[in-house]
């Protein structure tokens, strides 16, 4: 599929095989702008990725044209009655249809595979005829990021992989990176990991990471992420009224919002839903630019939440856009909230890491706005799983005691009834 790169700011186009930085007029953000998207989504017995692969961008005549996939996508919808039993208990004859999209299911466990999927092929097919394409990867991330650029990396064939983590993330995805045969690092002061991937660029290392004046491959980032609109179209039957997405840098939210766009502008669909952002309390930019009615997302400073993977300080003004243009809303959720969330999601048969039960967490406030309202059908995204983040999660969840082989120490140190 031909395509060119569109910006975001003042709508101007420039060709992706240049390999822009941002936009050549005016320095803003890029995304994809499609010449011949299809009027319909497929009938298709895919269950990847490249189940969309007309409304993707092609990587065109290279010769490494074969997607890079490992059966992402295309991940389950549950119902989730205990969380309409949670938020909106005031409703009485009738409540929200609730699900989750559980991401969890994801090869490297997160919907960063989403990403890794679309970005990695065009990273390795290079740019025009005389420019390789990228056979060094690095990046950054508190973890899944990391992870699933490192797997999507190794199975395209990148010998080289660097991984820059935060002191904050844990040791599954550290072990998770090598296990791809990518080098883990933990960096002693995260707040440099973009001066460190600027200087490998300069080395000819191909950045998968959100860098000023380099190409990143940064528009492709939001074509992965919309196919999760497209499956929620074709798993519910309909667009959902209301999609609750949890948000650091705003990539994902504004990713399925451009989905959504592109299906109601080719007549898919006639309606688009309603799109929240869910942060956390300690630091929630967005939400704060929301409520104050700014042109563009500020900084929070505030102290480090337990939701590790949205800990970042600000968000994107995409973002913020995309919840105005859908007439959503902007919510923070507080620690015991997160936590009770990932207690409720886990009732579900879902275990959550606290950046994804963010979303569930905010459902509550938006049924008191009267955003979401009773009749409504409401999907929260469960972006990555519990089991990475052993840490951040066992003060939700607690810990499980070592007992004497009795049944009497059992009951003891349970509290269940065994007669």
């Amino acid at each position: 599929m031909t395509h060119a790169f569109e910006c975001l700011s003042c709508g101007a186009t420039t060709d992706p095989d240049e390999r822009p930085a941002g936009c050549p007029e005016c320095g803003g953000p890029l995304e994809v702008a499609h010449d011949d998207l299809p009027d319909a989504l497929p009938d298709s017995d895919r269950t990847d990725l490249r189940r969309y692969a007309d409304w993707l961008p092609s990587l065109g005549e290279s010769s490494v044209d074969a997607p890079v996939s490992m059966g992402e996508g295309w991940t389950p919808l549950v119902e989730t009655p205990r969380l309409v039993a949670t938020a909106a208990a005031e409703f009485e004859d009738a409540t929200p249809d609730c699900y989750l999209k559980n991401e969890t299911t994801n090869p490297t466990w997160s919907w960063k595979d989403r990403l890794a999927a679309v970005v990695v092929p065009h990273a390795v097919a290079g740019g025009p005829s005389d420019r390789d394409g990228a056979d060094r990867i690095a990046t950054a991330s508190t973890g899944n990021h990391a992870s699933a650029i490192a797997a999507y990396a190794s199975r395209a064939g990148v010998e080289r992989v660097l991984a820059f983590l935060s002191p904050s993330s844990e040791p599954p995805h550290h072990r998770q990176i090598r296990a791809y045969g990518g080098e883990a690092l933990g960096l002693t002061d995260y707040g440099e990991r973009k001066r460190l991937l600027r200087e490998l660029a300069d080395r000819g290392w191909f950045a998968a990471y959100d860098l000023d004046d380099r190409y990143t491959g940064q528009p492709y980032v939001y074509e992965g992420y919309k196919t999760i609109a497209y499956e929620l179209v074709e798993q519910l039957g309909e667009v959902p009224d209301a999609v609750v997405v949890p948000v650091g840098a705003g990539d994902g939210l504004y990713g399925i919002w451009k989905g959504f766009r592109e299906l109601a502008a080719r007549g898919v669909v006639a309606d688009k839903p309603r799109v929240i952002s869910a942060e956390s309390a300690e630091r929630h930019p967005l939400a704060a630019a929301f409520e104050a009615g700014a042109e563009s997302v500020g900084r929070d400073d505030g102290p480090e939440p337990l939701s590790t993977s949205t800990m970042g300080t600000t968000s994107g003004d995409h973002a913020l856009a995309a919840v105005r243009a859908s007439d959503g809303a902007a919510y923070a959720a507080d620690r015991e909230a997160v936590e009770a969330a990932i207690r409720t999601a886990g009732r579900d048969g879902v275990f959550l890491e606290p950046a994804s039960a963010l979303a569930p967490a905010v459902v509550s406030q938006a049924v008191a706005d009267g955003v979401v309202g009773a009749d409504d059908t409401v999907v929260t995204v469960g972006t990555g799983s519990g089991v990475a983040w052993p840490e951040k999660t066992a003060s939700a969840v607690g810990e499980s005691p070592t007992v004497e082989p009795t049944l009497d120490a059992i009951a003891d140190a349970t509290g269940l009834e065994l007669d």
